[in-house]
């Protein structure tokens, strides 16, 4: 799997480009690549069909929400989203755990309630 095959993926990798001077981007944009390089690609739906074994499908969509809860964290952590979640920054690390330890639901709701700034400015 790459940056490409996910929209909010590709938004993340064009952010992390423009700021490759952040050391935080960047770590977690070399994180996003770690987690998702071994999966294979996901299957096209027209794919899907003929016979897409179940663990690749499984292995997407656990790189994908990890990847997506890593972005968040990146995002909370560089003063990225809108409204802010805290009345202060927080640090990376402690960022990461929060958003790594947050239950499905409970990201659903935090992530219905904020957004994220840079995806309002990248065209995919």
């Amino acid at each position: 799997m790459n940056f490409r095959d996910v929209p909010n993926l590709l938004k993340f990798e064009m952010h992390a480009r423009q700021n490759s001077e952040n050391e935080i981007v960047i770590d977690c944009y070399r994180r996003i690549r770690e987690v998702i390089g071994p999966v294979p690609r996901p299957s096209s739906v027209l794919d899907f069909g003929n016979g897409t074994p179940i663990d690749n499908l499984r292995a997407s969509c656990e790189a994908v929400e990890k990847s997506t809860r890593l972005i968040w964290a990146c995002a909370a952590a560089t003063d990225n989203i809108s409204p802010r979640m805290w009345d202060y920054l927080p640090d990376y690390d402690s960022s990461i755990a929060y958003f790594l330890d947050l239950g499905d639901l409970e990201l659903m709701a935090v992530t219905k309630q904020h957004r994220i700034t840079w995806e309002e400015n990248a065209t995919v």
